[in-house]
């Protein structure tokens, strides 16, 4: 196999081990990794040797790990495409936010990310062409595996474990490749220097008032922070549930226009809140760093270059497809019957204001050697690039009836699958809503735009407990104060994941994203959406006002300034979540944002109540109402002083960020 990088490539898929009935399978990460198998122990020592050498291409190598990296964000220019090729928008890479085609266009990426390594284990590690299914990992700084360059002798030797970081060959400094520093250029207020950083970084200390990092987050490092504390398994799940979401538009992107927020409104069906998009930007904020270390996950323009990246976003594509398998049958599952297209926020090759169509080219990733790119119907089906996914195997005998496919076989097995994985009895985020006694939910959605500040990305925090009692522990100028996902408190966080529009972030002396820049200052089609439910968290406060913890654990969350509830009627809910529900926003940095004391506020919370379990697809199910008292009197809340008709957020203008 001999591959010219001076030509257009071509993306394929990886065909080996396909066969007349069957495609090889994505697993699981600890499942492959954590493997005691022969086969296992292969494919783990093949997919770090060839990450390895993938890392440590030159830069400036089409297929170089740091130029793939690169098309997702920085160092904004042209992949595989002439290099007189200007970009449709300015100061924006290939990647699609905000946007119809977010799913659709990171499938051709992470199939050009597996190929590009395949590629590597056929020419530069096994000899004689020997291959494996290649699954992904990342943990360890250092890592043993087997010496491909001893093969018979099974010797083990210790590597730099290229998931845990990626390091810039020859220890260049990314901004020699055209990484620019993440300014707020609103304020003024920090710049994350990330062009002199020659590794990536999760969770790396960072000082904004010093202007200064540490030698450890210029060389990479990995500060592990604790367990997550927001509700993603039980969003994941219901992502999948039955009429909990019924198109493609509302499943696939954050981005809410005005009419689709109002027809929702009207027909009472607050549930499409919830959306793969924003799951996917609370797991980029969580992995690089919240609320003041920083990481390069967590930053738009520069992302994909942490390796794991690729591992979060192949996950992504497997949602994606579970979620096509489960509606194959539904006539709104694809955005080709849009009664009128979106708008997109722009990219490198698509410009801004753009409708987007299932014909829309995904660029820069190409199909054929003339330079077609994929467009979303090419890729609709996953299976044409020669991989699937554990949960969906139809090809498996006992999806058969009388020797046909059964596809209600085939959904109500990946349906137990999902409950297996994303209902486990033993965890408390979800077995509360497990009980055949339980007969309501409640769920919280927020409204925000995302370009409020120009770009800069920021956190919206949900709190459930005294607000007096919380405030004294968690202001940013107190030397003792508690980081907000770690409070007691804490139910769930809304991270906008976006990118300045001024500043550093297009070099020095220059504007920097200009799609954000045209967003913030358009319409309200730019806002975006997202959902926190709210029940588990209820009936455990219904466990703490029944006196059914135990007594330290009680005394514990009382101290926290938590307190119980005393049901979840309609009524007695709304009067505990106006009294107990509140929220703060903070930047990156983890510095406060003063949420506007007027009702034009960057974003909206709204609570709703149903008084029927969330999976209850009867047709005489109750609706979710709205609870207007338990957000109405709090800046940001539902119908706050007055709004006219809560159904959108303002323009955020009179919010204002912390100064030096």
């Amino acid at each position: 196999m001999v591959i010219n990088e001076g030509d257009t490539y071509v993306i394929t898929g990886i065909k080996a081990g396909v066969t007349l009935t069957a495609v090889p399978l994505c697993l699981e990460a600890d499942t492959w990794f954590l493997g005691q198998t022969v086969e296992h122990l292969i494919q783990n020592s093949l997919f770090i040797w060839a990450l390895k050498a993938l890392q440590e291409r030159d830069s400036t190598r089409k297929l170089s790990f740091f130029q793939i990296a690169g098309i997702h964000g920085y160092p904004y220019q042209p992949w595989d495409e002439a290099k007189s090729y200007y970009a449709a928008t300015l100061g924006q890479g290939y990647c699609t936010h905000n946007s119809l085609l977010f799913p659709c266009w990171h499938r051709p990426y992470m199939t050009l990310y597996e190929q590009a390594l395949y590629e590597i284990m056929v020419t530069e590690i096994i000899p004689h062409g020997l291959v494996y299914d290649v699954p992904l990992i990342a943990k360890e700084s250092t890592i043993n595996v087997l010496d491909y360059k001893q093969p018979d002798s099974q010797i083990h030797v210790p590597i730099d474990n290229p998931m845990y970081k990626f390091v810039m060959p020859g220890k260049a400094q990314m901004g020699s490749f055209g990484i620019n520093d993440i300014q707020d250029g609103v304020t003024q207020f920090y710049t994350i220097p990330y062009s002199r950083s020659i590794a990536t970084s999760r969770w790396a200390p960072f000082e904004p008032q010093g202007g200064t990092v540490s030698e450890a987050w210029v060389d990479g490092t990995w500060y592990n922070k604790p367990k997550d504390s927001f509700p993603l398994a039980e969003m994941v799940y219901r992502l999948f549930e039955p009429e909990y979401i019924k198109t493609f538009a509302q499943f696939a992107t954050t981005r809410k226009p005005m009419r689709v927020r109002k027809l929702l409104d009207e027909t009472r069906n607050p549930t499409p809140y919830l959306n793969l998009e924003f799951i996917h930007n609370n797991v980029h904020n969580w992995t690089g760093g919240i609320n003041g270390p920083v990481g390069h996950m967590g930053d738009v323009p520069v992302a994909g270059f942490d390796p794991i990246f690729f591992m979060h976003h192949c996950n992504i594509d497997r949602q994606f497809a579970i979620w096509q398998a489960l509606n194959e049958k539904n006539p709104n599952n694809w955005f080709d019957h849009l009664k009128k297209p979106y708008d997109d926020d722009g990219t490198w090759a698509i410009v801004q204001g753009e409708k987007v169509t299932p014909k829309t080219p995904l660029a820069p990733f190409h199909k054929n050697a003339q330079g077609d790119c994929f467009n979303s119907d090419d890729i609709r089906n996953w299976m044409s690039l020669y991989y699937s996914y554990p949960e969906l195997q139809p090809w498996l005998d006992k999806y058969k009836t009388e020797g046909q496919f059964d596809e209600a076989k085939y959904v109500a097995d990946i349906r137990l699958q999902l409950q297996r994985l994303y209902q486990p009895l033993e965890s408390p985020t979800v077995s509360s809503w497990l009980t055949d006694s339980l007969k309501v939910d409640v769920i919280v959605n927020i409204t925000y735009d995302r370009f409020a500040f120009n770009g800069l990305p920021y956190t919206i925090y949900l709190f459930l407990g005294d607000k007096s009692a919380f405030a004294s522990t968690t202001s940013s100028s107190s030397d003792s104060a508690v980081p907000p996902h770690k409070h007691p408190q804490h139910v769930g966080f809304v991270y906008t994941f976006s990118n300045p529009a001024f500043g550093a972030a297009a070099g020095a002396g220059s504007r920097g994203c200009q799609k954000c820049l045209k967003e913030s200052e358009s319409d309200e089609d730019t806002l975006s959406s997202a959902q926190i439910p709210l029940t588990a968290v209820l009936v455990a406060r219904q466990k703490l006002a029944a006196a059914t913890l135990g007594a330290e654990e009680s005394e514990s969350l009382r101290a926290a300034g938590i307190h119980g509830l005393e049901g979840m009627e309609e009524d007695k809910a709304e009067r505990y979540l106006a009294d107990h529900l509140h929220w703060s926003v903070k930047t990156g940095s983890g510095m406060d944002i003063e949420v506007p004391e007027d009702d034009q506020s960057f974003f909206e919370v709204k609570v709703y109540h149903r008084a029927a379990r969330f999976d209850n697809h009867e047709a005489d199910a109750p609706p979710y109402k709205p609870l207007e008292k338990a957000t109405q009197t709090k800046p940001g809340g539902f119908l706050y002083k007055g709004s006219a008709s809560g159904t959108g957020t303002g323009t955020g203008t009179t919010a204002t960020l912390p100064t030096l």
